[in-house]
């Protein structure tokens, strides 16, 4: 039996914190619950000083005496969660890092390791309480719109779910639309080079990251997103309306080739391309984007770590010699690491 202390579940929360600043909050047990109470394991008694200051904050507590359940100590990282069950060799193999979009852990397992892949993704969950749900890649970015395959392989069975970044709310549905949480720093690169009065175009706008982003957080007068995949379409016009940017963001639903010329062509002061593979085939159409005057491309590639920049500036100056414009190089850098031998960039191009 322990000393503790028991308080009206309507000032639960108030006795709780009080007690957390005193000091007297045995945190390594699981407090208990009844129908019209809270009872909170103490480190020791409290004093008649702090009694008194606990009367005030949230009425009449009693001490009693009560069993408690020690708390299960939670493994630090998937690793330390797997230290029992796998071989130090297996140890070796796995791949400890994952994306966390909203409740949704994403995790690559290499083919080794495929008859533990369960057991792996149980112990992510144990690891991470946020995490309720873990889905292993299957490959690449594929097709069309450029999404990689998903299978879930612990937790709760769902594929949608609700991210939350640097003030925005995005629904997201893995394994049908393409979402990067990596990229989330360049959201907010951009949206502090964006000027006052600006329009933006985000080419491949995705379920609408980029372009939320740039409305809620950016000086731009107005943001047209274009993206292809209907899937993705439908939860970016929900998310437009989720962060209530209705009248800054205008989507277009279909192909690029399509859009810009029929809607955007010299229309734009800067154009975004998240796409994450084959955005120099879409140069061409970027540059039709840009005012006559000019703007700046915010172009980004996957490239081998041996060549790292070539290959970008290679394709903005072939498109821009090809669109009749001149360009100068305001900012190149990594982005993120991709895989061993490939990281993608992002070049930003000042066109005239």
């Amino acid at each position: 039996m322990a000393l503790a202390l028991s308080v009206g579940k309507t000032k639960g929360e108030t006795a709780r914190l009080f007690l957390l600043g005193e000091g007297l909050l045995d945190t390594s047990k699981e407090l208990r619950k009844t129908d019209s109470d809270i009872i909170f394991p103490l480190l020791g008694p409290l004093s008649k000083a702090q009694e008194k200051a606990l009367e005030k904050k949230a009425g009449r507590a009693k001490a009693i005496h009560a069993l408690f359940t020690q708390k299960q100590k939670k493994p630090r990282s998937l690793e330390e969660a797997l230290s029992k069950v796998l071989s130090k060799k297996e140890l070796s193999e796995l791949i400890t890092s994952f994306d966390v979009i909203g409740q949704i852990a994403l995790i690559m397992i290499p083919d080794e390791l495929l008859p533990k892949e369960k057991l792996i993704g149980n112990a992510l969950l144990e690891s991470n309480p946020q995490i309720k749900t873990v889905a292993r890649i299957l490959g690449g970015h594929e097709g069309e719109f450029r999404i990689r395959p998903v299978e879930i392989i612990a937790g709760e069975k769902k594929a949608e779910t609700l991210h939350a970044e640097w003030g925005c709310k995005y629904k997201v549905e893995v394994g049908k639309v393409f979402f990067s949480p990596r990229l989330s720093h360049e959201r907010e690169r951009i949206s502090e080079l964006i000027k006052k009065g600006e329009t933006v175009a985000v080419l491949f706008a995705g379920v609408g990251p980029f372009a939320i982003s740039f409305a809620k957080h950016s000086k731009a007068e107005k943001v047209f997103a274009v993206e292809l995949n209907p899937d993705a379409f439908r939860l970016m016009q929900e998310n437009i309306a989720l962060n209530k940017v209705e009248g800054k963001v205008e989507a277009f639903e279909g192909d690029v080739r399509t859009v810009v010329p029929e809607r955007l062509a010299g229309k734009c002061d800067r154009v975004v391309m998240p796409l994450p593979r084959g955005g120099e085939n879409f140069l061409d159409v970027a540059f039709m984007a840009l005012k006559p005057k000019g703007g700046v491309i915010h172009f980004y590639q996957f490239v081998e770590k041996s060549d790292i920049f070539g290959p970008p500036l290679e394709a903005l100056k072939a498109a821009a010699k090809k669109a009749g414009r001149k360009i100068r190089i305001k900012n190149k850098k990594i982005v993120r690491s991709f895989s061993p031998s490939r990281v993608q960039v992002v070049v930003d191009a000042e066109a005239k």
